[in-house]
């Protein structure tokens, strides 16, 4: 597999996890809605806790996505 191959297997990895993490906030975001009325306390800590990882989950995933573009861009120009 040459090196331009393994990046693009690489950045169709990353797409997977990027869709992965923004389906899991769909889910957390539809479990706060149908249970809102009865949510406890430790229920919205929770809430709260997953989006703040699922948002830094999303962000580092988009950073490593944009490095392996610009990895990708350097290999077609053959730097």
């Amino acid at each position: 597999m040459s090196k331009n191959e393994s990046v693009k297997a690489q950045l169709d990895f990353i797409k997977g996890i990027i869709y992965l993490v923004i389906t899991g906030s769909f889910a957390v975001c539809g479990f706060f809605a149908t249970t809102y009325k009865n949510a406890t306390l430790l229920d919205l800590a929770f809430i709260a806790c997953a989006l703040v990882f699922l948002s830094i989950l999303l962000f580092v995933a988009l950073k490593v996505q944009n490095a392996k573009f610009k990895e990708l861009e350097n290999l077609k120009e053959g730097k």
